[in-house]
């Protein structure tokens, strides 16, 4: 083929990969309109984890289902989807990740999974082909260590709640009935968040 032709090949292919790259996220009105940077300066100040003027901004995703984590960075993100709740609820989760982040649950987590890991290579040096195990025993042990965090992070979120928000447990109770009604229910050995029952049970037993 002619190097004239490569050349025209080369630049129509880039033009097409350029054309098709997603648009950059554009965060919905509705969700703009929404109080959220005021709930979460106020759980930062409750939870005192940042020190003044240091603490980073709560993150948007366009994910449509209603979701929230605390990166390893200790940033805070939700979907767009959570925005089908009130501000109550909102701020309920918004506590909730920023009690992980306290607790410091990201870095726990890994330091678990890597200690299990840890174990099935030095059983490997005596029982050749163990190591493969960790692939099934790794997810079970980390996640139901998580569920443990869940609860924790519910306990301190409750306290923010009810401290800083005056937000009552009963009150709180109906945040979590309201999101077990329009989420998806877990609990299994697999699963890294509790039952929502459990949570609720969890969060009833807040002082």
């Amino acid at each position: 083929m002619p190097m004239k032709k490569i050349i025209l090949l080369a630049i129509f292919l880039l033009a097409s990969c350029a054309h098709q790259q997603a648009a950059p996220y554009v965060i919905p009105q509705y969700v703009k309109a929404r109080s959220v940077e005021t709930l979460y300066n106020k759980a930062i100040f409750c939870s005192s984890v940042y020190g003044a003027g240091t603490h980073p901004f709560v993150f948007i995703n366009p994910g449509k289902e209603p979701n929230a984590w605390v990166d390893t960075d200790n940033k805070v993100h939700l979907t767009e989807g959570l925005f089908r709740f009130d501000d109550d609820t909102i701020a309920f989760v918004i506590a909730h990740e920023i009690a992980h982040a306290k607790l410091k649950h990201v870095r726990n987590r890994n330091a678990v999974s890597l200690a299990t890991t840890g174990v099935f290579m030095v059983a490997g040096v005596f029982i050749p082909g163990i190591g493969l195990l960790n692939h099934a025993v790794n997810p079970a042990v980390t996640n139901n260590y998580s569920k443990v965090q869940e609860y924790e992070a519910d306990k301190l979120a409750s306290e923010t709640l009810a401290s800083c928000f005056n937000i009552p447990v009963d009150k709180q109770v109906q945040i979590l009935q309201s999101m077990q009604s329009g989420t998806i229910d877990a609990g299994g050995f697999w699963d890294q968040h509790p039952s929502w029952a459990d949570r609720i049970e969890n969060i009833k037993q807040t002082p």
